[in-house]
């Protein structure tokens, strides 16, 4: 019983990043009749904030780089998303196919540009001491880190 609760409990938090995403691509294509195919790539360039401001602005203070890059990571996204919209998808409008082949060109740009400036190797970001732990709670493990997701995830999935 205890194995299926653990997995429960990291089926949900897993579940509900991918509902996130999954909205993101629902409202693009439904408010905007956009495909995105380089929806994945504006993700990739959040979860590079951290490590940008770990490495370069907050060395010293590694910890606190992940909450400075939480709400970075989502203007870094919109701000790319809205580049893009306005130099290429506000031509588009309307013609699904284009937008499709026009956001898959952009998300291999993207993904290329990403190995020229942080190389295809992995990056570690340092996680802060207050999320590293774990609770024991009627024989699951709850890490510090999927509760935090599920904090943050909250409103936008239940809500």
């Amino acid at each position: 019983m205890d194995t299926f609760v653990s997995n429960l409990y990291i089926g949900v938090t897993l579940a509900s990043i991918l509902l996130l995403v999954g909205l993101g691509l629902t409202f693009t294509f439904g408010q905007m009749g956009v495909i995105n195919m380089a929806h994945g790539e504006f993700i990739m360039a959040g979860a590079y904030v951290p490590y940008v401001l770990q490495t370069t602005l907050f060395e010293n203070a590694r910890g606190t780089a992940v909450l400075v890059a939480l709400p970075v990571a989502f203007v870094v996204a919109g701000l790319m998303g809205v580049v893009l919209e306005r130099l290429l998808l506000r031509r588009m409008y309307g013609r699904p196919l284009d937008t499709l082949l026009v956001t898959f060109g952009v998300s291999l740009m993207l993904q290329q540009a990403a190995k020229d400036l942080f190389s295809a190797n992995n990056k570690d970001v340092v996680t802060p001491t207050w999320l590293r732990g774990q609770w024991h709670v009627a024989g699951v493990t709850l890490t510090h880190t999927r509760l935090f997701v599920g904090l943050l995830l909250h409103p936008w999935v239940i809500g």
